[in-house]
This record gives structure tokens, C-alpha cells and sequence, in this order.
């Protein structure tokens, strides 16, 4: 019962945030990358996930370290992002967090999973050896 609880409290709080947040289609945001004036690209997954593969330009914040980040984010502020994660629950946490402190935000249309399935290009990232 609880464990259902928190499921719809999740879809609810995805299904606001979004709401609030508007959407970038992935050509959008691919030819926006291309202008003189790009956005900024959140990737709110877990570290391990963004180092596995992430948009290029895009910047690792996981939607549940946003206080350890917030002297970036208050340097990002003037700008519009686009956030994302793999399929859209952990950015809409992130997006709802960041609506709340007046920021300009995008999300991007089927998050990192389609993303994928669309074969657009990704960047995969390595630790040198010893860290």
C-alpha cells in the first residue's frame, strides 16, 4: 500500500512538473546546439549513468544533489536549460526543484531513452586509471 502511495505521489509530481516545463523536441535541440546562443544541457541521471553515455555538452548535476550545485546552477540562472533523464521521473524532481527558484527550463521529449532509440549521437566518458 505504501509502496503504491509513493508510486502515484511520483507520477504526480512527474506529471506537474512537466506541466510547468515546457518541451524541446530532439531536432530542436540539435539545431539549437548548432546556433550562436545554445542551451545549456542538464543530464540530472546518476554519475555512473552519464559517464555510460550523455549528450554532447551536456552537464552531470543528479536531480538529487541539487543543493551540493547550487553555486553552478545560480552561475546557469540567466540561461535556459534543458534537462533530462532516462525516461523523464528523476528530471521532472529536478525541473519541479528548479521551476520553484525562477529558473527557464526545457524538457527534452523522450528523455535519454529515445534519445537512444532515434541513434542520435551520444558521448561515452572514462575515469583515468586510479580514480
Amino acid at each position: 500500500m505504501i509502496k503504491q502511495g509513493l508510486y502515484l505521489l511520483f507520477g504526480l509530481v512527474s506529471l506537474f512538473a512537466q506541466a510547468a516545463t515546457e518541451i524541446i523536441s530532439q531536432q530542436a535541440l540539435l539545431r539549437n546546439q548548432m546556433s550562436a546562443q545554445p542551451h545549456v544541457i542538464v543530464d540530472v541521471r546518476s554519475e555512473k549513468e552519464f559517464e555510460a553515455g550523455h549528450l554532447k555538452g551536456a552537464i552531470n548535476i543528479p536531480f538529487d544533489q541539487i543543493t551540493q550545485h547550487q553555486s553552478l546552477l545560480e552561475t546557469l540562472k540567466p540561461q535556459t536549460l534543458v534537462v533530462y533523464c532516462r525516461s523523464g521521473r528523476r528530471a521532472a524532481i529536478f525541473e519541479q526543484a528548479l521551476t520553484e527558484q525562477g529558473f527557464s527550463l526545457l524538457h527534452l521529449s523522450g528523455d535519454y531513452l529515445s534519445w537512444q532509440a532515434e541513434q542520435l549521437p551520444v558521448i561515452t566518458q572514462t575515469k583515468p586509471v586510479g580514480q
